[in-house]
């Protein structure tokens, strides 16, 4: 609705510039034309501008054709308004012609420099008085014509037009604005919407955030410990793989005394079935054979019995289970 409004308002001031230039490309019109008696009598012609500022000069053209002898000739055009904001009452009275005697031959064409000094602005007025006096029947004769005039000459308010300026400047400046500001709403309108998909993809990325970096703690602590619990093992794995080396070299030992003795043994073994064959045959050194085989016996039961019980702690230190680190 103020779109149309604006709109209406603006044809009617570029409406109001069309009518006013045409009133300037005919700067005068024609109020009175007086044909009286055709052939014979007179004519009277006043010309008046249609528009004039107040404070301005008008210019006025009266015309006066006698057609034939006249005596008295009287031409006057009062033109009266308001001053003081139509407090007062303004008027100009020209007298073109005032008892003139003029024969057929003459003609009057007069300007008149009017002045419009302190009239209010608006529509003057003027009062025509013509009269002369006509030869008929054998006397002078007197005619006369009065005539109101309604539209004279529009005073233009200078104050109104620069207000008309300055209001079409500023509608312009307004039409200007308005396009502006609705660029603008579109641009804002088209701002919010992004600003507001933005937020409520912060929103999401923020809480998603959140969840990470617990995840992230959780995970970081869980790490820690694990890395503690590793050190702890990568110690007692150096401490068992010291033991386990140590082990091995005593296992190493024993497993070449067994071998050893083994082999002693097999030997002893060879021997005392040599000596026990002699036995058999020999009577005293049976005694000393059976004290000897009773030795080698036990030496071998003590030799068996130590690589038993070594063994079995090699064993056991293999397989002892490795600490757990407590979280």
């Amino acid at each position: 609705m103020l779109k149309k409004i604006i709109v209406l308002l603006t044809l009617m001031f570029l409406l109001s510039f069309v009518v006013s230039y045409i009133d300037a490309a005919e700067p005068q019109k024609l109020i009175y034309d007086l044909d009286w008696g055709g052939d014979k009598g007179i004519n009277v012609k006043i010309y008046v501008p249609y528009q004039a500022y107040p404070n301005d000069n008008m210019m006025i053209r009266i015309i006066v054709d006698p057609r034939e002898n006249l005596t008295d000739v009287n031409v006057i055009l009062e033109i009266y308004g308001s001053m003081n904001e139509g407090k007062a009452d303004w008027s100009r009275q020209l007298d073109a012609l005032k008892n003139r005697n003029m024969d057929s031959v003459e003609f009057e064409d007069q300007y008149f420099n009017v002045s419009t000094e302190n009239a209010d602005p608006g529509l003057l007025h003027g009062y025509i008085h013509c009269s002369w006096k006509v030869w008929r029947n054998s006397s002078w004769q007197e005619q006369s014509n009065d005539f109101d005039v309604h539209r004279v000459t529009y005073l233009k308010n200078k104050l109104y037009e620069d207000l008309q300026v300055a209001y079409a400047q500023l509608l312009a400046n307004y039409s200007s604005l308005l396009g502006s500001y609705n660029q603008l709403r579109a641009d804002y309108s088209f701002l919010r919407t992004s600003y507001d998909d933005l937020e409520n993809s912060y929103t999401y990325l923020q809480g998603n955030h959140s969840a990470l970096l617990t995840d992230y703690d959780r995970l970081l602590t869980d790490y820690n410990d694990l890395n503690n619990s590793y050190s702890g093992l990568q110690a007692n794995h150096s401490a068992l793989l010291t033991d386990y080396n140590t082990l091995q070299t005593s296992y190493d030992s024993l497993n070449f005394t067994y071998y050893s003795l083994l082999s002693n043994y097999t030997s002893l073994q060879s021997s005392f079935n040599e000596l026990k064959s002699k036995y058999e045959f020999a009577g005293e050194i049976a005694s000393s054979l059976n004290l000897m085989y009773v030795f080698i016996e036990m030496t071998i039961v003590f030799i068996a019995t130590t690589i038993y019980f070594a063994r079995a702690r090699i064993y056991s230190a293999l397989r002892k289970p490795k600490p757990r680190q407590q979280t």
